[in-house]
């Protein structure tokens, strides 16, 4: 009788990863696939906790984004700290004057 070592390879919840972890974790899932030696059934447990882990990832990186500010400049010549815009990717350095969402 083998022993697998389930626990071991697998953890039981990302709450006690870091995202830096999640991520090696998901590389070692992929190259584990890619080899095309596992049966299906560990195949489909991996998939599964890809799935989990890209979750977690992705709200690791929606906490990240929240936190990020950017300097803006503005047309007096100040700079104002503002939330990172998902519409913007940089500073606004056009004459358009700054939308404000409230």
């Amino acid at each position: 009788m083998s022993a697998k070592k389930k626990s071991a390879s697998k953890p039981s919840k990302t709450d006690d990863l870091s995202f830096e972890q999640a991520i090696e974790r998901l590389e070692t899932i992929v190259a584990d696939m890619e080899t095309a030696e596992l049966p299906l059934d560990e195949v489909l447990e991996r998939y599964a906790e890809g799935t989990r882990l890209v979750r977690f990832c992705g709200e690791k990186l929606e906490e990240a984004e929240k936190k990020i500010e950017v300097l803006s400049k503005q047309p007096d010549g100040s700079i104002e700290l503002k939330p990172l815009d998902d519409d913007d990717d940089s500073p606004d350095e056009s004459d358009e004057p700054d939308r404000d969402l409230f």
